[in-house]
């Protein structure tokens, strides 16, 4: 008899643990298809990392106060991974030792009501919480916590308020989704509180695997307790898959198997949660299994531990003593003490199944007029519970209000046919489930989850999201176009917005030292300006800046700008595991914003897990929620990219056109949107457009005067079309704002077409000297350095160093690409045939990567291939490189000559 359908450890970790997507009913599994999930008392968990990174912390900085936090707040989630209350004292060791450094630190103190939370001292954390809200009203996590002590304390139109509070301050913030679904189960909304459930998991990390199993269950918890037991077995499944052998998962299913009077699984599987969940409520339910079971002998043992437990005060819990007050309730011989228990639980706290079991212990004692104000008083919250409803028919019995108690036993029936009251309520009532239970649409109702796209191979699942209204098919300018002259006044950067910012953070800094909103937003300013620039300088200001916000505050919703910048900075420095580490870590403080996913995905997408990152955009967007024009362009111009990689190059287009539209009306810095129009012309160049490369090109330099990419990509297009002075001269005015190596590479080779061998070469030693000039710009442009030499015949041993040196952070198909033509230099024509392939699996349709796959295939004497591949690299883009698009045709000439010269040798032997 399962008195509340949340687990143990309910609402806690909503605020400590992270919380999280999307839409559309999400897979619980669909980012976890090969990832090492482990079961809870494994050694590779969220919670034991996030020990080990704090621990870590501390052993570098003793004296570091939020580290303490951190390690207290990971004990907490940990508590929640393997049930284990040990963990707590763990917690609160973590808390004593940052309290002693400093005793008012707001943070600590918070973690203080999470810790009296979760040993179910409710009161006392209210009042502590309510103190912390008069410090900050503005702190979104301290409502939630008082809202949580109040569900416990029954006092449900404060608790609301405070959840509205939560939303009101940041829309669609996990914690207040979590805390509104536990509310509206409350309020008898089962369907909506799965549904805010559903948001709340769409919106957690990936990585969080404990996290996305824990909404799984309270996900199952109502579908079993609405009779869904077949939903919840679903959910529970995939739940095992993301985290197995959690206690929670164990005790949900052990409680359908009841339900399909599978008695006997049913006991295996408590007894295995009874080994790790430490209160006493799980030999409870194993006890009733084991009479279900028509083991009594069995039973009575469990029972009896479970009694010596709860009499404990060290090892019981509020669940464990309203199973106590239930279980002597059903004995007349023990009744007066089932009633002695529930009148001091009521004491303390009015929630509607302390609310319940106070009832029935009444009912149990001939007090039905006290036991029925109890049930009506639970009953107004609007719960529909089947056991509740029972009980209220049975006390309605005894008073002779014979209309009523049909009525309650109606509903207890209606409620969750599959429920174990369901017999109970038939029979008092003199009913028949037919009569009672009304016939449904198989699919009326439905919380079940489905799988997404996410859950697809990459092909699939970049193709149902994004897709386009209406492909639209690049023309394929095979003339050489008519270039427009780019205006003098866009050839040179004109000044931004960003170093007022830069000055303006610096100077609330300066006032106010202890800042972290103040270090975000310089971090943030740094990282902006090393966009605009491409000073890598930048990336290590705003990394201080970044880390000194997230020393001070790391684990606040306001800590989320600061993560996520953090990310973008390791993003611009290839550091992609690390990326993707703080991008997880801005999702797992559940503020609602989903935009980190951008950052996941791209992360992904240069690791080369298309899979991942398809369905990390797919995240971007939010279920039953419009987007933002800044959330649409932070889609839609990553699926653009996706498109292009998968071989769809129109829809690429297509997308990046709707993405430029979207960042026009989201109003984008002007460096951010002039990379859109660039983007676009890439795709267009590729798609052998040079008109519109051109158009697009050129919008994005009027859009950032200056724009050193646009300013290259003018100048590469014009080289490939044979108009070398003014590429000369636009790739001048590129390197003169930014010395890429590969822009100054290009203008070698441009000197080189023409003949001025002396200046290529001037232009070939600056590419080395920059490419190895400092240790991020080594990080930075492995794979140019790598090509350079490639292509020009140069250190070819280095060549394929550099070239592995990157795969072994990327495995992207440009780094598969920079890898065979390494090896296809080096003479390794076997090696570059494998690198090549996973270069061209998934169909780009990238002439220089066909036509490096081209020149390896006739190297193996694999004709056809080659004919085939170097065929469609002209085909893609017949200017696709100065001196490439020569070679590629010269070559596939010579390999129809020798398809001559064989076909005329065997007609002559004939």
């Amino acid at each position: 008899m399962r008195s509340s359908p949340y687990t143990t450890f309910a609402l806690l970790s909503v605020f400590v643990c992270g919380a999280g997507f999307a839409q559309q009913a999400p897979s619980l599994i669909e980012d976890r298809r090969g990832a090492s999930s482990q079961a809870a008392m494994q050694q590779d968990t969220p919670a034991l990392h996030r020990i080990a990174d704090a621990q870590q912390q501390i052993a570098a900085d003793p004296k570091k106060v939020q580290a303490y936090n951190e390690l207290a707040l990971a004990f907490l989630c940990r508590t929640r991974e393997t049930a284990d209350p040990k963990y707590l004292k763990d917690a609160e060791s973590a808390l004593a030792q940052g309290l002693k450094l400093n005793s008012e630190d707001f943070q600590l103190q918070r973690t203080q009501v999470s810790l009296m939370l979760s040993r179910h001292q409710f009161a006392q954390a209210r009042e502590l919480g309510l103190e912390l809200e008069r410090r900050n009203p503005d702190d979104i996590l301290s409502y939630g916590l008082i809202s949580e002590a109040d569900i416990a304390l029954g006092n449900y139109p404060e608790a609301e308020e405070k959840a509205q509070w939560m939303m009101n301050l940041r829309p669609n913030n996990t914690p207040a989704l979590i805390l509104g679904s536990r509310l509206r189960v409350l309020f008898g909304g089962n369907h909506g509180a799965i549904d805010f459930l559903y948001r709340a998991y769409s919106q957690t990390s990936p990585d969080e695997v404990e996290e996305l199993a824990w909404i799984a269950n309270q996900i199952a918890s109502i579908q079993i307790a609405s009779g869904q037991t077949d939903a919840a077995t679903h959910t529970l499944e995939q739940a095992e898959q993301l985290f197995p052998h959690y206690p929670a998962t164990l005790e949900n299913l052990a409680t359908i198997r009841m339900t399909q009077n599978r008695a006997s699984d049913a006991v295996q599987l408590w007894m295995q949660a009874a080994s790790m969940d430490h209160d006493p409520h799980a030999l409870y339910e194993l006890a009733q299994a084991q009479q279900a079971a028509g083991d009594s002998e069995a039973a009575h043992a469990t029972s009896a531990k479970f009694v010596r437990l709860v009499s404990d005060p060290s090892s019981t819990s509020d669940q464990s003593r309203l199973d106590m007050i239930l279980m002597y309730a059903g004995n007349s011989a023990t009744a007066a003490d089932a009633l002695k228990l529930a009148e001091k639980e009521v004491a303390a706290r009015q929630d509607v199944w302390t609310l319940d079991a106070y009832a029935w212990a009444l009912y149990a004692n001939a007090k039905y007029e006290d036991a029925d104000a109890a049930l009506q008083k639970a009953m107004a919250v609007g719960i529909q519970s089947a056991q509740i409803l029972d009980h209220a028919g049975h006390v309605a019995q005894k008073l002779g209000r014979n209309e009523d108690a049909s009525k309650y036993f109606k509903l207890s029936v209606q409620s969750n046919p599959s429920s174990e009251f369901t017999a109970d309520a038939l029979k008092s009532a003199n009913l028949t489930a037919e009569k009672v239970i009304p016939q449904q649409n198989p699919a009326q109702n439905s919380t079940d989850l489905v799988l997404n796209a996410a859950s697809l191979p990459v092909m699939a699942a970049i193709n149902q999201v994004g897709q386009p209204a209406e492909a639209v098919t690049a023309p394929m300018a095979k003339m050489v176009p008519e270039f427009s002259p780019v205006p003098e006044a866009l050839l040179t950067p004109k000044p931004t917005d960003t170093s007022r910012v830069i000055h303006s953070a610096q100077a609330i800094l300066a006032s106010n030292p202890k800042n972290p909103e103040g270090y975000a937003g310089l971090g943030a300013a740094y990282f902006q300006r090393a966009r605009e620039t491409g000073d890598v300088s930048d990336y290590q200001l705003a990394e201080e800046a970044l880390t000194k916000s997230l020393d001070i505050d790391s684990s606040d919703f306001s800590a989320a700008d600061a993560l996520e910048s953090m990310a973008e900075v390791c993003m611009g420095e290839h550091r992609f595991a690390d990326a993707l580490k703080y991008s997880q870590k801005a999702l797992s403080l559940g503020t609602g914003d989903v935009s980190p996913f951008a950052i996941v995905g791209d992360a992904y997408a240069d690791m080369g897990e298309y899979d991942k990152a398809a369905a990390a955009y797919a995240r971007l967007t939010p279920r039953d929620m419009m987007l933002s024009p800044r959330a649409a362009f932070a889609r839609d111009s990553r699926l653009s990219y996706l498109k292009f990689v998968t071989g769809d190059t129109a829809a690429a287009i297509s997308l990046m056109k709707t993405a430029v539209a979207e960042g026009v009306e989201a109003q984008l810095p002007r460096e951010n949107l002039s990379w859109l129009y660039y983007e676009l012309g890439e795709y267009e160049m590729q798609a052998g457009d040079p008109a519109s490369a051109d158009a697009a090109y050129l919008a994005a330099l009027k859009t950032h005067p200056g724009d050193y990419r646009a300013l290259a990509a003018l100048g590469k297009l014009r080289a490939n079309n044979g108009r070398y002075d003014e590429a000369i001269e636009l790739y001048q005015k590129a390197i003169a704002v930014v010395p890429m190596p590969i822009f100054v590479a290009e203008l070698g080779d441009l000197y080189a077409k023409a003949g001025n061998k002396a200046e290529a070469q001037k232009q070939y030693a600056l590419v080395e000297y920059i490419g190895l000039l400092g240790h991020i710009n080594q990080v930075l442009h492995n794979r140019d350095l790598a090509l350079f030499y490639a292509d020009h015949d140069m250190k070819l041993a280095e060549a394929l160093d550099l070239a592995q040196k990157e795969l072994e952070v990327r495995h992207d198909v440009y780094t598969w690409d920079a890898l065979a033509w390494a090896l296809y230099k080096n003479g390794k024509l076997a090696e570059a045939a494998q690198a090549s392939e996973k270069a061209t699996r998934f169909g780009t349709r990238d002439s220089l990567l066909l036509f490096h796959a081209g020149m390896i295939a006739a190297g193996l004497g694999q004709r056809e291939q080659a004919h085939m591949e170097l065929k469609q690299a002209l085909e893609v883009n017949p200017h696709f490189h100065v001196f490439y698009a020569k070679a590629a045709k010269v070559k596939l000439d010579a390999i129809d000559a020798q398809a001559t010269a064989k076909e005329g040798s065997n007609d002559h032997a004939r």
